[in-house]
């Protein structure tokens, strides 16, 4: 049976080593007033901000720093980027850093615009609202990981909310009007980047990549953006990590997060993310190394179901077999491999001071914050599922 789908990338992107200096000429366009939203510890990153604000400046833009964000966004974040921007008068937001500041940077743009406050527009909240429009975003990555800079989606962490209010909820903020107006990735940005920081992105670059071809929204635009992702992950994942300033091997990363948000923007994400953005916001740990340890087990649960589009994307990596599920067999053991040869984890050891009901609060978080993922997911997701999968990946 033919498949019904629909594409749309309405980010333009612009990329190319270098292309920072291009920023002000970019940014122009939208008016005199920048809100710059970036890290709140720069540490390592000062060069960056100073040379995005000369080009801001150069271009004899007004330049407003919110240098507010941390790993993990707090949603009230957002309200004080929101009353820069308006005390200004600003015209643009520009987000400079990672997937995080991104974020934080879109829901900034969106509530400028939007009426209300982000958890109304949050996935997790049964009655939330699509978000329509924004304030001119341009989204400046400066790691390789979560294509933030072309999707429609913002993450933040929310307190009191959902069946654990005591708990963290990570939740999505979701509709059109999040895409970015521009994406300007500039894969120097990313050079010497840590090995732990590297893999973690890329990680979360593949999975996605890879979750968009498994999702039941899956389209052949994505699933031809998804190959060509873990391609360039496996080529080149290794290499930036041994030669940290390997423009190429970034190059080759920073073109496949880009290339992973598109894919996934378009199909939505599945069961790997329900279990990564619960055990990040249940234990406190970063969001790609968390796709690492859960991904991988994810994928295993619905290689049966999935031996199709599995062994596609094995034959777009030059991985050959005599049969469709020997093939994604070996897809699958390349990407275990990678991940310990970059020295990523495949268990999470249960902090001594978890609660005890952590579990009962795993599997919620993912029902209730990540319902797309489980329902997108080509198998059915329940409760016991979810409590099987964590357990796989938990060490007591």
């Amino acid at each position: 049976m033919l498949q019904t789908w629909s594409f749309h990338l309405p980010t333009l992107v612009r990329f190319g080593p270098g292309m920072i200096r291009k920023l002000g000429e970019f940014a122009q366009e939208f008016g005199w007033n920048a809100l710059l939203v970036g890290y709140k510890d720069q540490k390592g990153m000062e060069n960056v901000y100073q040379r995005a604000q000369r080009s801001l400046r150069q271009a004899r833009m007004h330049v407003f720093p919110f240098f507010e964000v941390g790993p993990e966004p707090v949603a009230d974040l957002v309200f004080q980027g929101v009353e820069l921007y308006k005390k200004n008068r600003c015209e643009v937001v520009i987000g400079l850093g990672g997937g995080s500041v991104l974020d934080v940077a879109k829901a900034v743009g969106a509530l400028v615009k939007m009426e209300g406050e982000p958890w109304d527009f949050a996935n997790a909240n049964e009655g939330h609202r699509r978000i329509t429009e924004s304030a001119p975003v341009i989204a400046v990555p400066t790691t390789a990981g979560t294509g933030s800079e072309v999707t429609a989606i913002s993450v933040l962490t929310f307190h009191g909310k959902g069946s654990f209010p005591d708990s963290p909820l990570k939740a999505a903020l979701v509709g059109e009007g999040l895409h970015p107006k521009i994406a300007l990735v500039d894969p120097e940005l990313t050079l010497g980047k840590p090995a732990n920081v590297t893999a973690a992105c890329a990680a979360d670059a593949l999975l996605q990549a890879i979750e968009a071809c498994l999702s039941r929204m899956a389209n052949p635009f994505s699933t031809v953006l998804a190959g060509h992702t873990a391609c360039l992950v496996f080529r080149s994942l290794k290499k930036a990590i041994d030669e940290p300033q390997d423009v190429h091997a970034r190059a080759d990363l920073a073109l496949a997060a880009c290339m992973s948000g598109t894919a996934y923007d378009t199909t939505g994400l599945t069961i790997g993310h329900a279990l990564a953005q619960a055990l990040g916001a249940v234990f406190n740990i970063s969001h790609g190394v968390a796709v690492a340890i859960a991904g991988p087990v994810a994928l295993r649960f619905l290689q049966q179901s999935c031996t199709q589009p599995l062994a596609e994307l094995g034959r777009q990596c030059h991985i050959l077999a005599e049969t469709p599920e020997q093939q994604a067999a070996l897809f699958l053991d390349r990407l275990e491999n990678l991940f310990r040869d970059v020295g990523l984890p495949d268990k999470l050891t249960v902090p001594p001071d978890a609660p005890g009901n952590y579990l009962d609060r795993l599997v919620r978080h993912a029902l209730e914050a990540t319902p797309e993922a489980c329902t997108l997911t080509p198998v059915k997701v329940d409760e016991n599922v979810l409590r099987e999968l964590f357990q796989k990946v938990l060490i007591k």
